[in-house]
């Protein structure tokens, strides 16, 4: 049963699972009771780093706008792969600026209101990323892992209820160290990614979860 039949059948209150009892989960997420809502098309928000941000160090760290753009790009792309209708984070920007104001990063009711009156979205993500470290060293031989975290939460539009929200910090571990869990990533652990293979790896995830069949 996917995510949103859930929330329109409401009997889905506060869950939190996976992570809690499971070694190998890769992903928090938890879903809150709402009314029916119909994810018939999604609108990213441009998301934003704080203070609290880490980055790699030169030269192969990126900066926190730049590290958001990534993670955003990947976002809009784990949701058209789903099979459903996305709103890019530059076009939502795009429509705010038309009137003199900066995108919305911190407030849902806003960024839900113009995303569904001016592009019919039914539904808004909103997220930060607090770490985007590049691996030092090469896929087969790193000196230091890949290390990402960024989280997102999921509001109706126009209404701007609260939905659901997930949380993805990975820093890749070993086959060694954690067998189940490295299996899981891509290449099966049998390399090192890099930091944009595993924000894109923890993107998919929420998005499959969310937009489950």
């Amino acid at each position: 049963m996917s995510l949103s039949t859930r929330l329109a059948s409401g009997w889905v209150l506060a869950v939190a699972v996976l992570a809690c009892s499971n070694p190998a989960s890769v992903l928090h997420w938890q879903s809150y009771a709402a009314q029916h809502v119909a994810l018939r098309k999604v609108a990213v928000v441009p998301l934003y780093t704080g203070s609290e941000f880490v980055a790699g160090e030169a030269p192969h760290g990126i900066d926190g706008a730049t590290a958001a753009d990534l993670v955003g790009r990947f976002l809009t792309e784990a949701i058209a792969e789903r099979g459903r209708m996305v709103v890019a984070p530059s076009d939502l920007a795009l429509a705010f600026t038309r009137d003199g104001r900066d995108p919305p990063r911190r407030d849902p009711q806003a960024a839900a209101e113009v995303a569904a009156a001016e592009f019919g979205a039914t539904g808004v993500l909103l997220g930060t990323v607090s770490r985007y470290r590049e691996r030092t060293g090469e896929a087969l031989g790193a000196l230091r892992p890949a290390s990402v975290a960024f989280e997102v939460t999921l509001y109706a539009a126009p209404g701007g209820e609260k939905l659901w929200g997930a949380r993805f910090d990975q820093t890749q571990e070993t086959f060694m160290a954690n067998p189940l869990k490295a299996s899981r990533y891509p290449g099966g652990g049998t390399r090192w990614l890099t930091a944009g293979e595993l924000a894109r790896w923890g993107v998919y995830q929420m998005a499959k979860v969310l937009f489950s069949p």
